[in-house]
């Protein structure tokens, strides 16, 4: 068997492994009933649940809404909405769950499977998956419980990114009726929509017809969004608010004593630069270099995550990964001198003025912007700062309206080819949007993916982030923690490792109330 097959079955199998509508076991016995008050750091700006709008806003769609597969418990890859699956050369079928029910008492058939893809390839959902699953070559409903999914190739991580909630089964009757999946919800997942008020809440009920029987222990989840990270903090140290998503990195160490909070919190997000590359002088790479080398990240990293975390001065696939390089570390360490050198060698021997982007929303990203203005400083480089909220940033990221901005990022997938977003062109995610193409890097993501021998394809990564790094379309700065913060009576929450902290929604579905 090759390998991408070896690897698919072997995913499958751990998955049929897990029993079907069993959830962790918890240290205690849960209670059921109540309402978690969430906060959330952000107002959601829409509620399709194929367009990744951020972290924040997918921690709602998940209560909502599930796919074929999905994250679970240390990031395994366990079955949804399908129960088992089986591979047969590049085709892929799927065996859906008996009596699962939509949120309007319409069954999950294999037809509404069909058309959720079907979506996601179509360019004019804005779908975030679409580069992802382009891969695929037909979709089948083969009968009213099983679908088959053709691709056009072997790609490795094909099942992980069906673990994304971006990857989401839709109703096909309730979302040709007319509604707009921008401003309501109707999935199969744990929790029902029941309002949206921009600005203020989003309101979520118990399914009680919800497949994994038992679950879950809330009567209800009140997503409360809040205008910045002091005013959450506030509002959870006062018991208005139960959990919290972004704890400000500034915060952690102190909330870590308090007695009456819980700390939810790894490794699992950084920080970078991001270029258009289009735009001048952006599209200078001793220019880019320069900032890179212009960078102290000891310093970022003391300053905004108080040692929490670790700097990135190579590649950014996670160490301890199996495509991790260690022979790209030190790439890129604070040398001021070296940066003023590129900057004559770029053109700019008196330095320069450019503009930097971030979202006040977030203390992490306003304070890293102010850190890197300082520093930038000290060769010539003079930032001035433009700090709209992340709705505003969000459109200015899509459309390319700016030059160089400030992210907090992570790992989409358990998978290097997560590296496809940041720097394949045809991706609509980043590289498409800021302007980046390089054929070498688009050449060896797609060998990469396809390839079978698992030697060879760390050595096509090996390759693809020393050019990345060469190139520096993006800088990276600071690996650091991220998660949540609760009130210590929120019982059954779990904070996913590493870099599927962001998948930690999933959770909500075990979570109760000790009160």
């Amino acid at each position: 068997m090759k390998p991408f097959l070896t690897w698919l079955v072997a995913v499958s199998l751990v998955a049929m492994l897990v029993v079907s509508g069993s959830a962790a076991t918890p240290q205690a016995q849960p209670k059921r009933g109540g309402t978690l008050i969430y906060g959330l750091s952000t107002d959601p700006p829409d509620l399709d649940p194929h367009v990744n709008s951020g972290a924040s806003n997918g921690t709602i769609k998940m209560a909502v809404y599930e796919g074929l597969v999905k994250y679970w418990h240390e990031g395994k890859i366990v079955p949804a909405l399908a129960e088992r699956w089986s591979v047969v050369g590049q085709s892929i079928t799927f065996r859906l769950r008996k009596d699962v029910k939509f949120h309007n008492g319409d069954p999950l058939t294999a037809d509404d499977v069909k058309y959720s893809l079907e979506r996601i390839l179509d360019a004019r959902s804005g779908a975030s998956l679409r580069g992802s699953l382009s891969v695929i070559q037909s979709i089948d409903a083969v009968d009213p419980l099983t679908i088959k999914v053709v691709l056009r190739q072997p790609f490795s991580p094909f099942i992980a990114y069906l673990a994304q909630p971006y990857a989401a089964i839709v109703s096909r009757k309730w979302a040709t009726s007319g509604v707009n999946l921008r401003s309501t919800m109707m999935g199969t997942g744990p929790f029902k929509f029941v309002s949206w008020e921009p600005g203020r809440s989003v309101k979520v009920v118990r399914n009680p017809d919800y497949w994994q029987k038992g679950l879950p222990y809330l009567d209800a989840i009140d997503f409360v969004p809040f205008a910045d990270d002091q005013t959450r903090l506030t509002a959870l140290r006062a018991n208005d608010i139960m959990i919290l998503d972004f704890t400000p990195q500034e915060q952690m160490n102190a909330i870590a004593g308090e007695r009456t909070l819980a700390l939810h919190v790894d490794v699992g997000i950084f920080m970078c630069i991001i270029f258009n590359t289009t735009r001048k002088p952006y599209d200078n790479v001793k220019l880019r270099q320069a900032i890179a080398y212009a960078i102290d990240r000891d310093a970022v990293l003391k300053t905004i995550f108080e040692g929490r975390g670790r700097t990135i001065t190579g590649d950014v696939i996670p160490k301890g990964w199996w495509a991790f390089n260690e022979r790209l570390e030190g790439k890129y360490t604070y040398n001021p001198e070296k940066a003023k050198t590129l900057l004559r060698e770029a053109g700019y021997p008196n330095g320069l003025e450019i503009k930097l982007l971030a979202p006040i929303t977030y203390s992490l990203h306003t304070r890293t912007s102010q850190v890197l203005q300082a520093q930038l400083a000290k060769v010539g480089i003079q930032v001035t700062l433009e700090l709209p909220e992340w709705a505003v940033v969000l459109k200015r990221h899509v459309d390319g309206d700016y030059g160089a901005q400030v992210r907090g990022l992570t790992a989409g997938i358990n998978d290097p080819d997560f590296l496809s977003d940041f720097y394949q062109s045809d991706r609509p995610s980043y590289a498409k949007q800021v302007g980046f193409k390089d054929d070498q890097l688009d050449n060896w993501l797609e060998q990469a993916r396809v390839v079978n021998n698992p030697v060879l394809r760390k050595g096509l990564y090996e390759k693809i982030g020393e050019r990345a790094l060469d190139l520096a379309p993006w800088i990276y700065i600071a690996w650091g923690d991220q998660g949540e913060t609760a009130r210590t009576y929120v019982k059954g929450y779990t904070h996913w490792p590493g870099p599927l902290g962001r998948y930690s929604g999933y959770s909500l579905v075990e979570t109760w109330l000790d009160r």
